[in-house]
């Protein structure tokens, strides 16, 4: 399985890092949100159902669809933030390796066209 991950990892980097970006992306969230459930603070979005605050400010109590799209859109923002920042430094590599290699292959004399 490890040889299969490596294979797969070594013959698609860019969606390797997305993958390993979105998965660090949605480890952030659950902290976030864990983290603001745990210190009641405003960290996240979960500790919105609740009626009052940590600081003592009287926020009104949100319906449980509301908190639903919110926590969706939060994690969903999370796994494409952190997978484009993952991906986007693996993809100039590779855009520039290709690049140089592809002008490597081009300048050798000992090939045919």
């Amino acid at each position: 399985m490890l040889k299969t991950a490596m294979r797969i990892g070594r013959s698609h980097p860019i969606w390797s890092a997305a993958s390993i970006g979105a998965i660090f992306g949605a480890v952030n969230a659950m902290s976030l949100e864990i983290g603001g459930l745990r210190h009641r603070a405003m960290t996240g979005v979960l500790p919105f159902l609740f009626p009052s605050s940590a600081s003592g400010i009287q926020i009104g109590q949100m319906s449980a669809m509301q908190v639903t799209l919110l926590l969706l859109i939060e994690i969903a923002g999370n796994l494409l933030g952190f997978a484009l920042l993952f991906a986007a430094p693996v993809a100039l590599v590779v855009g520039i390796r290709r690049v140089f290699v592809g002008q490597k292959r081009a300048a050798s004399p000992g090939e045919r066209p």
